[in-house]
């Protein structure tokens, strides 16, 4: 009878029944919700940490939450960030002397909210539109005293800038200016 059970035992649909069977116990069953419980809670706290600027914009009563869970992971809360919503209005580039240019440009808040100032890649292209030189200027760089752009709002920048890369001035003849979060 020792060996027939045995043989039994190694039959496949045996071996599934079996395997369903303790998938289906409820100590298993326990321990398989507390995971997914767990599993959904740390996805939720990624959610948070990750779109902490904007909860703490849209819901000003988590922020102590999202402060407390900052302090843990070493995290800052700032502005929203919401590229999307910013949209260059205008901009020029001028020559001023020889090696000095003047960029200026105006970004509208389209957002119902404040946003974080961006940073600005600025491109300088030759006759056949290829990069010549590129530099990227951060806030402070470009004058802004405050780190958002109020809702609704344009922001104004004018920046001076010196081009001195081995005679490469000469050959400027575009540039392109794109807004981005670093």
């Amino acid at each position: 009878p020792a060996e027939e059970e045995a043989a039994l035992g190694d039959v496949s649909f045996i071996r599934q029944a079996r395997r369903r069977e303790y998938w289906r116990r409820p100590g298993v069953r326990v321990l398989l919700g507390l995971f997914v419980l767990v599993l959904a809670g740390l996805l939720g706290v990624q959610y948070a940490v990750t779109e902490r600027d904007r909860l703490a914009a849209a819901e000003p009563g988590l922020k102590p939450v999202l402060q407390e869970l900052c302090n843990v992971l070493r995290c800052e809360i700032g502005p929203p960030r919401q590229i999307e919503t910013l949209a260059i209005e205008s901009s020029s580039f001028n020559k001023v002397r020889s090696d000095a240019y003047r960029l200026n440009f105006t970004l509208k808040n389209n957002a119902p909210m404040p946003v974080a100032v961006p940073a600005m890649e600025l491109t300088l292209t030759d006759g056949q539109d290829q990069p010549v030189l590129r530099r990227v200027l951060v806030p402070p760089e470009m004058g802004a005293s405050a780190p958002l752009i109020p809702a609704g709002s344009e922001w104004t920048a004018s920046v001076g800038l010196a081009v001195n890369n081995e005679g490469q001035g000469g050959r400027i003849a575009g540039y392109r200016l794109l807004a981005f979060y670093p």
